[in-house]
């Protein structure tokens, strides 16, 4: 009885593909814990408005790269980076309010030299978190509005192309059929 040999061709792994790798657990994951981060510093704000908004962009930036298999990789990458800076300037902004909070008119005239109506210290924080709302709430439907014509324009083109194929292939049949 002959006994056969297994072969088994084995390749190590490059730099390239390690990065790859990495990339592709790393970058979903990192934002994934900086998305649970922030909305734990956002306490009820983050739990009732960033968390639903973070996981529509998620679940629009998933369908839009099943929908759009040659786009995949570039949607992917810019759901993750969009989320990824939608979250950090949340948190900036959220930062800069805690900053200016304290900040009284007394000491804007102090710091200024300058007469500086009482109202400016609250002003500032009251612009501030009015930039956090609008943040908060268009840079998601911005996302969802440029998938949503990423689809339609890819639609569009296709059917087209479609269209153009079509035209084309009776074009040519009509030629055969004269030859």
């Amino acid at each position: 009885m002959k006994q056969t040999q297994i072969l088994t061709y084995r390749q190590s792994l490059s730099g390239a593909d390690m990065y790859r790798y990495i990339k592709a657990v790393g970058l979903p994951l990192s934002v994934f814990l900086l998305a649970i981060f922030v909305i734990g510093r956002f306490a009820q704000f983050g739990s009732n408005l960033v968390a639903p908004l973070c996981g529509i962009m998620w679940v629009i930036g998933a369908l839009c790269a099943l929908v759009l298999p040659s786009h995949r990789s570039t949607i992917l990458s810019e759901t993750h980076v969009t989320i990824a800076c939608y979250l950090l300037a949340l948190a900036g902004i959220r930062e800069l309010i805690a900053l200016v909070s304290g900040v009284s008119s007394e000491m804007l005239m102090a710091s200024y030299g300058q007469a500086i109506p009482l109202t400016s210290g609250s002003t500032i924080s009251g612009y501030l978190q009015t930039l956090l709302w609008i943040s908060a709430i268009m840079t998601p439907l911005g996302f969802v509005g440029m998938q949503g014509k990423r689809v339609y324009s890819f639609k569009r083109k296709a059917s087209k192309q479609k269209f153009f194929d079509q035209t084309r292939s009776i074009r040519d049949s009509g030629r055969n059929r004269l030859r």
